[in-house]
């Protein structure tokens, strides 16, 4: 008859110690590699959330004194109405002008924004949005009116008051009509005068684009040319006519294309007035002409920095 053999507790198996899984010691390579994940994750994270939903901005310059002054930094809200605008340090100026192109909201008038200008790349500027598409927008010594009727609601607005005009009153522009979707323009004659829905169109720099029938673009707007005509160099600006892919400058065209005078196309997008509140010390849309509405990235909602100075900008 055989024994069964009895092991003693120290003669048996350590079963916890078999179970347990010894710690894989990490690479060096490995450990490199969750990290530029890591960093690469919270980039993208961080990109995505100054795209699309809140920037912080700091103020340069006195455009819009009194509203919001030098040095100051902004809430600005990106989910308003913006863009999404990705930029990144290598991109070109035109490539940074072309991010945007899915908008979402729409600003309304007297709205603070932070918006770009065309051929300036990724420059961002704050300003007032004056006037709407479709809307014409005038200046009388100081005092804003749209489509002939003076804006009430501006003397609501605490960065412009009647002390602020009484310095400032030789402001004075336009009237101006904003483009807006769907309205009819043309090239008048060889001058290049312009009408929109058959009425003479003053452009004022603004980079204008249409649709014919058949769907070419036409686009005219202003380009930067070194001006050595009297001797010197100067910065002077020409106006080119785009069609189709070509381009000719406004001594050219004409020659080259007789075939759009008097030809109907359609603005295919709508433009924005923007003016600084500071009116006689502001590059606005005075100067650079109404701003596609892609171009419009988000919406100064209040004042942050200094913080005796927190308050909501409107």
């Amino acid at each position: 008859m055989s024994e069964e053999k009895i092991e003693t507790p120290e003669q048996q198996p350590d079963k916890k110690k078999k179970g347990k899984k010894e710690k894989v010691k990490k690479s060096v390579g490995r450990e490199i590699l969750e990290w530029v994940l890591t960093i690469v994750v919270a980039l993208a994270a961080a990109l995505v959330i100054r795209s699309v939903v809140f920037e912080m901005v700091r103020v340069d310059g006195e455009s819009m004194l009194d509203t919001l002054n030098d040095g100051e930094i902004m809430f600005v809200s990106k989910y308003d109405y913006s863009g999404i605008w990705f930029n990144l340090p290598f991109q070109s100026d035109n490539a940074a002008q072309k991010a945007a192109r899915l908008c979402y909201g729409t600003p309304a008038r007297l709205d603070v924004v932070i918006c770009r200008y065309p051929a300036r790349g990724a420059v961002d500027f704050v300003k007032r949005v004056a006037g709407l598409p479709g809307d014409t927008v005038e200046l009388r010594e100081g005092f804003l009116y749209i489509n002939g009727e003076q804006v009430k609601e501006e003397s609501e607005i605490e960065g412009i008051t009647d002390a602020y005009r009484m310095g400032y009153s030789a402001a004075s522009f336009g009237p101006y009509y904003v483009p807006k979707k769907g309205d009819t323009l043309k090239i008048g004659d060889s001058n290049l005068d312009l009408l929109i829905n058959d009425t003479v169109w003053d452009r004022k720099m603004t980079a204008v684009t249409a649709k014919d029938a058949d769907g070419k673009i036409l686009k005219i707007y202003d380009r930067k040319i070194n001006d050595s005509s009297r001797g010197g160099r100067r910065e002077a600006t020409e106006t080119i006519v785009a069609y189709d892919g070509k381009e000719w400058d406004s001594s050219a065209w004409m020659a080259e294309c007789p075939s759009l005078i008097g030809k109907e196309f359609t603005v295919d997008r709508d433009y924005y007035f923007v003016m600084g509140d500071h009116r006689n010390n502001s590059n606005d849309s005075r100067a650079v002409g109404a701003i596609e509405r892609d171009m419009i990235i988000g919406h100064v909602r209040r004042v942050l920095y200094p913080f005796n100075s927190w308050r909501g900008v409107e």
